[in-house]
């Protein structure tokens, strides 16, 4: 994903996006593997990610765990999103953000299907050809 959007989910998820893993209270803050890494996509995934995290807030603010994300990734052309101790409302969300990643081309976030070539990816009929 481009260094612009990343910083803006990060900014308007921070405690999604925690760079910082709470580990021992008592004991320095390590780096997450998401500060590591960042998000692992493209571009068209932005605003599937924003509505998700989105949505993740809501069920947080009702009372649901603050998830924090580990590592956002491509992974088989579908969207990987990995959190820690969701709730079962939260897992199905992140579910559905992943079911619907593989109808989105990662590129445009134009409608998209699985090809396979040397990888699987989710690509429009512009993009099929390769990134």
């Amino acid at each position: 994903m481009s260094p612009e959007l990343d910083a803006k989910l990060c900014a308007d998820y921070p405690l999604i996006f925690d760079i910082t893993a709470a580990v021992d209270p008592d004991a320095p803050a390590l780096l997450s593997s998401f500060a590591a890494w960042g998000f692992e996509c493209g571009d068209g995934w932005y605003d599937l990610i924003d509505a998700l995290c989105w949505n993740l807030q809501q069920a947080t603010k009702n009372g649901g765990p603050q998830v924090v994300a580990s590592q956002v990734k491509e992974k088989f052309g579908g969207l990987r999103f990995h959190v820690s101790a969701p709730s079962e409302e939260q897992i199905r969300m992140i579910e559905l953000a992943e079911t619907m990643s593989a109808r989105l081309c990662e590129i445009r976030g134009n409608r998209g299907k699985l090809i396979q070539t040397n990888w699987v990816r989710t690509r429009c009929s512009e993009h099929e050809g390769g990134d």
